[in-house]
């Protein structure tokens, strides 16, 4: 009996549960990341764009196998190194080996304050990227400012030995 009277009540426990609404998920901007909403915010005189290669997938051959990749994580770090005045992050693109567009980070360009860094990342699992892989960062600013130091961070293993290899961001307009 009793048996039956914990199932009726772990029943009704479930049903009320699953009729609960659910919560949203509230996205948090940290404070030193600031959304821009006014056009004018983006009429910037200083700016580049900026290619990083990024490596997320290796073939193995590199390791005494063949016909084999490893992946590799990503992080592709973005930093404000003006001590004084924020820079404005317009695009962040994400492409493949063979130069096809697989993503856009930033959804609506933000302001990056003096001395911050922020990152996007692409998890090992991913290999949409593949050897080839790379970002183009759009960034700029009202007034002088010292260029922001943008860089890929690639972090993998094969066996007993882990990798860290890092790739510099290059000015291409």
């Amino acid at each position: 009996m009793n048996v039956l009277k914990l199932l009726a009540a772990a029943g009704i426990i479930l049903v009320i549960y699953s009729c609960a609404p659910e919560k949203e998920e509230v996205k948090v901007t940290p404070q030193h990341i600031q959304p821009l909403i006014a056009a004018g915010d983006l009429d910037f005189s200083i700016g580049q764009t900026i290619y990083v290669p990024a490596y997320s997938q290796i073939h193995s051959v590199y390791f005494g196998k063949e016909d084999s990749w490893i992946n590799f994580a990503v992080t592709l770090s973005i930093r404000n190194t003006d001590i004084n005045i924020p820079i404005i992050i317009k695009s962040v693109k994400y492409y493949d080996n063979d130069g096809i567009f697989l993503k856009e980070y930033v959804e609506t360009p933000y302001q990056l304050s003096p001395m911050a860094s922020t990152s996007y990342n692409i998890i090992q699992a991913d290999e949409s990227g593949g050897i080839g892989a790379n970002f183009i960062v759009e960034w700029g600013s009202k007034e002088s400012v010292h260029e922001p130091y943008i860089e890929a961070i690639m972090l993998g293993a094969h066996g007993k030995h882990g990798y860290a290899w890092r790739s510099p961001g290059y000015v291409i307009k």
